[in-house]
């Protein structure tokens, strides 16, 4: 019996991927796990090196970049575990949070997700939580608002007071760690497809949530999150494109057409701006 499936998605970070699942397999844990990787065409080696290096990794092949929904839903649909976890390349799982996953999503039925403390370079916490989006804090974000001035908006969806010392229920967490039990992707699906990248695993808390369950937070255990090593591949311009297109998608789904609309006028500013920024750095 899986205890435990990990569903990792790759798209060329070939050394942050194999210090991930060094790390991975040297933990001591109780949990029977299976680890599954969804490589999106990575050209710089990461299959050769999964096979050789860990045989024991399924290792699902894309001959195209499918985002990250896709992919994921590639992994969950032939994961055997009783629980799911999400997990990005670029992350060190700490000793004990497997195992303090399990417990937790296994014997508590009110508990839909589950995210732990993300540790960055510096050992402080990362800010992995955030409130549900609303349209003054996206277009903020989108249109780089706060790189001018500091808007009270982004402190809400940011949650600025969080406490991450402190294990709590929160509107959503960070799909870099990412665990529910198998009755929830039962309950509410997989994930929409929709999404590229960027709003899946918002649009999957709100679903979540909609179905009754709750999004929790962890501090007893943690992970260091090497944080973006795929995304630093892309340049601004066409980040801020998916980005963009990810938050129509989002609000067409969730909100009034009023704010699709007005996130609509903004996304070309947004986009041109990106591409201009790359040129310049150029």
């Amino acid at each position: 019996m899986i205890n435990l499936s990990i569903i990792i998605v790759s798209w060329n970070v070939q050394e942050a991927l194999q210090e991930n699942l060094s790390r991975l397999f040297a933990l001591d844990t109780s949990m029977n796990i299976e680890v599954i990787v969804v490589d999106n065409a990575s050209m710089d080696g990461t299959r050769s090196m999964i096979r050789t290096e860990f045989p024991q990794v399924e290792l699902i092949v894309n001959d195209w970049n499918s985002g990250f929904a896709y992919a994921c839903n590639q992994g969950l649909s032939m994961a055997k575990g009783d629980v799911m976890l999400l997990l990005n390349p670029d992350m060190l799982v700490g000793e004990g949070t497997f195992d303090r996953t399990h417990e937790l999503l296994t014997q508590n039925s009110s508990m839909g997700v589950l995210g732990v403390k993300l540790i960055g370079a510096d050992g402080g916490p990362i800010g992995s939580v955030r409130r549900a989006p609303g349209l003054s804090d996206q277009l903020a974000i989108l249109l780089k608002v706060p790189h001018l001035v500091k808007l009270k908006s982004l402190d809400r969806y940011h949650a600025t007071e969080m406490q991450y010392g402190l294990s709590q229920k929160v509107d959503q967490v960070r799909g870099s760690y990412f665990a529910f039990r198998r009755e929830i992707m039962d309950t509410v699906g997989l994930f929409d497809e929709r999404f590229h990248l960027w709003f899946e695993e918002v649009d999957y808390c709100r679903r979540v949530r909609e179905a009754g369950y709750e999004i929790h937070y962890c501090s007893d255990v943690s992970c260091k999150d090497l944080v973006g090593k795929s995304f630093a591949q892309l340049g601004v311009g066409k980040k801020q494109r998916i980005f963009s297109s990810s938050m129509i998608k989002y609000f067409k789904k969730w909100h009034p057409w009023w704010e699709v609309a007005i996130i609509r006028v903004a996304q070309p500013v947004a986009i041109v701006s990106g591409y201009v920024h790359d040129v310049i750095k150029r």
